[in-house]
């Protein structure tokens, strides 16, 4: 699944996600690949402050091991390991789904 958070105009996305995925799951020794893994582009409804707009998640591979203890914190409240083939338990986000078929068909 994915950890993640937002730029906030660090040019640098790949040292955010490293970031995001080191506070989110508490997990430090990351073997990681600085190309893009996946792009998804969805819309973002309006809100008060904010017109509707598309918004970019941009994803990297980061691999950890299944033996490291996954710290929750602040950042995230519900983190395990868990399986491809329990993936679809939690969640049906398509664009979720589409980067397990992209390990596995890797």
């Amino acid at each position: 699944m994915q950890p993640g958070g937002h730029a906030d105009g660090d040019e640098n996305i790949f040292s955010v996600a490293l970031k995001e995925a080191e506070e989110e799951t508490g997990l430090t020794s990351f073997k990681k690949t600085e190309s893009i893994f996946d792009i998804d582009i969805h819309i973002i409804p309006a809100r008060k402050d904010f017109p509707e707009h598309l918004h970019f998640d941009v994803r990297f591979m980061f691999t950890a091991n299944e033996k490291d203890e996954i710290t929750v914190s602040d950042e995230s409240h519900d983190v395990k390991w868990i399986a491809f083939d329990e993936m679809e338990k939690y969640t049906s986000e398509r664009s979720v789904l589409r980067m397990k078929e992209k390990i596995l068909c890797g």
